[in-house]
């Protein structure tokens, strides 16, 4: 798994922290978990801070390379 940083602005969220959290996890249309016994971050998973949390969730159902570009379109 990635470690929680957002694929918009690459800002370190603080989920699990005694801070509010800041994002989280969004499954998009395109997610594929990992084969068993796998290692690693699932395709189409990606992590969001609280700015660009909800857009992401707007998104969910195209691609999450898709969705990245749309995020990054509205910037």
């Amino acid at each position: 798994m990635k470690p929680p940083v957002c694929e918009i602005c690459q800002k370190r969220l603080t989920i699990g922290s005694a801070d509010k959290p800041t994002g989280g996890l969004v499954w998009f249309k395109d997610y594929r978990d990992l084969p068993q016994g796998m290692v690693g971050h699932p395709k189409g998973l990606g992590w969001f801070c609280e700015q660009h949390y909800q857009q992401a969730q707007l998104f969910s159902d195209h691609s999450k390379a898709d969705a990245i570009g749309k995020i990054r379109s509205l910037l």
